[in-house]
């Protein structure tokens, strides 16, 4: 097959480029396929489908016919803008407050924790030179979101560990490639120490602001005098990306990939037109570019390259995952919001992406260019290896791994999809919780898989598998809400039989049949009843209500916490000291207490606690074990 598309490029190099891109396309869009029908992240198969159809076993890709020209570089080059752009734009700002301890951690300590570790056990155990090994180390300090946000999509895991990981993957990303950049020209300039720190400034400037210059253009054209049409928007964002990633390549080399990530933070971040469309428009953009990339770096790879490693090379890529990457994490985020379960599972998800990839084939090139021959291609083989063995090892194990040390967010099976459903749904998924709905109008499934982070199940609720399947089992409450009270009770009273104690919340549409509800053990909320006794708050007690029903981050508002921590069980108030919180109420089974600051805590006593959004969370840290 390679030898009939060389002939091809003899005769038409433009038809057997051609062939080659569509034969990527088609390859790397089948992987992706195969990985969502099989549940799995889908870097692994586009790693291992790229090696397939390589030059080595069946030669139907063959990377070789786009270097001449330098268009495979170009390729890679357009496919790590879009995507470093696409992870900035999707980036949480509001979610990094809650983890800026550990994120800042993971991507500056961390990424030096990383180089000088990997770089030790490369020079020790594969004989690369000291100055390449480092090279190596900082290579793959990165994760990446092309490899980070497909397994988060599959693995449910709490707010917080998701947010630590996304972040780290998009900001940890440009870092690690201008840290790289430096290493690389300090290599390649011995002992011009001056210059290697000038070049190192120049860049980190250049991609900073280039970055900020085209997200604000792009607030102002947009956002600003609303001078992009809708049906151009998606376009111009896209040309947003492409233009920050070149212009800042014209000032500084590897400048690129931190202006790509820099100008999706600045876009995401601000308020732009018809963003959920540059969102969706971007998601296919980056998919494809994947897809491309993936596929044609890993038919670069050759077997015997791999195998060259030895049992050497093996003992790096364990000792990365398994030593490296913990130590970096419970270094790296000493004293913050990261609880000891969530930095045990953050140790063991750190896959590398495709700007690892790309790096380490773009400098394996530069240094079998500057007389470094074996080096370079040991490098590029050891990288790959790295991404090979994390993406396959880690993104299958991640779902054991979220059970296993506890991550997952507490699940809610709500039963029912009309509207109100859909908007308690939004609100729990908005705050960190898993949601699972239930229902059997395809309708109202249709709108309601547009909720992300939830599952939704278009069958019948009253069948005990289909409830088992939703998560009823290991759920910390079922939500029935259907706009039929006979269906609510009955699937209820299904809930009941089959699955124990488990806590049932029921909505009584009609406000006569509140007290079957009642009668048949069940808790039960009057839509007409609860509409009351809102308005009659709002009416005499708007400041109160106020609390109780603001959502902003900066207001206080009031929560409730249940006392489980060994921290907080069996201290007093005063001992544990909540600042910035005032706790207003405790109920203690069942009974209501006036708290004080001699009131000892007890196991399962509730405390309502009024304070800020950053005050609650912390005082939640101190007296509650997350599920």
């Amino acid at each position: 097959m390679g030898e009939q598309l060389f002939y091809l490029y003899e005769h038409s190099p433009v038809l057997a480029i051609l062939v080659t891109l569509v034969c990527v396309l088609f390859i790397g869009t089948t992987a992706q396929i195969l990985a969502e029908r099989l549940r799995l992240p889908a870097t692994g198969p586009l790693l291992i489908v790229g090696v397939l159809f390589g030059p080595d076993v069946i030669g139907l890709v063959q990377p070789e016919l786009l270097r001449e020209n330098h268009i495979l570089s170009v390729i890679i080059r357009l496919a790590v803008a879009i995507i470093v752009f696409e992870g900035g734009l999707l980036l949480n700002v509001y979610d990094i407050r809650h983890t800026s301890r550990a994120v800042s951690g993971l991507v500056t300590v961390g990424i030096l924790i990383t180089t000088v570790l990997s770089g030790f056990l490369a020079n020790y155990l594969v004989g690369l030179s000291l100055e390449i090994s480092f090279l190596f180390g900082a290579i793959i300090s990165v994760t990446g979101p092309t490899v980070i946000t497909p397994i988060l999509k599959k693995v449910k895991v709490n707010r917080r560990v998701r947010s630590t990981l996304e972040s780290e993957s998009i900001i940890a990303d440009p870092l690690g490639v201008i840290f790289a950049a430096i290493i690389f020209t300090a290599i390649i300039n011995k002992g011009d120490l001056t210059y290697v720190i000038t070049h190192g400034i120049e860049t980190i400037a250049a991609g900073v602001l280039t970055g900020v210059a085209v997200g604000f253009s792009i607030w102002l054209l947009s956002g600003r005098f609303h001078l992009l049409p809708s049906k151009y928007t998606r376009l111009g964002i896209l040309g947003s990306a492409l233009i920050a990633y070149t212009t800042a390549e014209l000032f500084a080399h590897e400048s690129g990939v931190l202006a790509a990530a820099i100008a999706g933070v600045a876009v995401g971040s601000l308020n732009i037109p018809h963003k959920d469309q540059v969102e969706e428009f971007k998601g296919d953009l980056a998919s494809i570019s994947i897809s491309a990339v993936f596929v044609l770096l890993a038919a670069s790879l050759r077997l015997s390259d791999l195998q060259g490693l030895g049992w050497q090379g093996i003992v790096v890529v364990v000792l990365v995952m398994i030593f490296v990457r913990p130590v970096r994490v419970f270094l790296s985020t000493f004293g913050s919001e990261l609880k000891s379960n969530e930095k045990w599972f953050i140790s063991f998800l750190g896959p590398r992406g495709i700007v690892a990839a790309s790096v380490a084939t773009f400098f394996s090139l530069e240094l079998i260019e500057k007389g470094y021959p074996e080096d370079g291609k040991v490098l590029v083989t050891l990288v790959f290896a790295v991404i090979l063995g994390t993406v396959l090892i880690e993104g299958t194990a991640a779902d054991w791994m979220s059970k296993f040390f506890r991550v997952m967010p507490r699940l809610t099976v709500i039963i029912g999809a009309d509207e109100t459903a859909r908007l308690l749904a939004e609100k729990l998924v908005s705050v960190g919780e898993s949601v699972s709905i239930i229902d059997t109008d395809e309708e109202n499934c249709a709108t309601a898989k547009e909720i992300k982070n939830s599952n939704v199940y278009c069958e019948d609720a009253t069948d005990v598998d289909v409830l088992r399947k939703a998560g009823v089992p290991t759920a910390k409450a079922v939500i029935v809400a259907t706009p039929s009270d006979k269906v609510n009770i009955l699937v209820s009273q299904v809930i009941r039989s089959n699955f124990g104690e488990k806590r049932v919340v029921a909505r009584a549409n009609t406000t006569s049949n509140v007290s079957a509800f009642k009668e048949a053990g069940i808790e039960t909320m009057s839509p007409v009843q609860a509409s009351v006794a809102i308005l009659e708050n709002m009416v005499l007690r708007p400041s109160l209500f106020k609390l109780l029903s603001t959502s902003k981050p900066d207001e206080e508002k009031m929560d409730e916490v249940r006392v489980s921590s060994p921290q907080g069980v069996g201290k007093s108030l005063a001992e544990l000291n909540l600042r910035g919180c005032l706790v207003v109420a405790l109920r203690r089974q069942g009974k209501l207490i006036p708290p004080n600051g001699a009131t000892v805590l007890r196991v399962n006593d509730i405390l309502t606690i009024l304070g800020g959004d950053q005050s609650i969370e912390n005082a939640k840290k101190i007296l509650r074990v997350d599920d």
